[in-house]
């Protein structure tokens, strides 16, 4: 029995001798503070639980973050990733098991409410390339911001490139791929305003 194989497109070893181990210029400063310090004590501070873990966190990542306002409340397991592009307002709350990812920026408005498990992601990979993997072929960074006074409900995704509007409500599980005008009630998959707050 004859079996047809497909020749990989490009050899393991040809990939190698084309693309390094780290493809991201970092400085020295940067991988021994940002990626090695700064995340372990992160990853340890995010697992303390109940009042002493939010105090703990009300203290520390105000430093770490691009810019943060005064009382952001930050539940326990909440991973913030690129803390350094993400800036935060006033009386921010981020729930349990939240995701922010701040590789393309991501500012939060003041008076923002994250529900638990919450997506932010600012970036997409690019893909346009068959003949070289997805993971080797960068990123495109695209910020998020999201207005004053919005409530993101439990599980939404709120993807790269989008701009929510003061006073939006984001309903549970919803993902958003476009931006949400001022004061919308926004839900499911595909998002879709049912109305408008008065």
């Amino acid at each position: 029995m004859n079996q047809k194989t497909e020749k990989p497109i490009m050899s393991t070893k040809s990939l190698k001798n084309k693309f390094p181990i780290i493809s991201e210029k970092i400085s020295l400063w940067d991988l021994v503070f940002k990626y090695t310090f700064r995340d372990l004590l992160v990853a340890f501070v995010r697992n303390i639980g109940g009042a002493p873990g939010v105090l703990l966190r009300m203290k520390l990542y105000p430093h770490f973050l691009k810019y943060c306002g005064r009382g952001l409340t930050i539940k326990e397991y909440v991973v913030l990733k690129f803390p350094e592009n993400i800036s935060v307002g006033d009386n921010v709350g981020i729930s349990e098991f939240s995701w922010i990812d701040g590789n393309g920026k991501v500012e939060i408005g003041d008076f923002v409410r994250i529900g638990p498990y919450v997506s932010i992601i600012s970036f997409n990979h690019k893909f346009a390339d068959k003949s070289t993997p997805i993971k080797l072929q960068g990123k495109v960074l695209l910020p998020v911001i999201i207005e004053d006074d919005v409530w993101i409900g439990s599980k939404a995704q709120i993807l790269a490139g989008t701009k929510i509007g003061k006073g939006a409500v984001i309903g549970a599980g919803t993902i958003i791929t476009k931006d949400v005008p001022p004061y919308a009630v926004i839900v499911g998959n595909p998002a879709k305003i049912i109305k408008y707050r008065e």
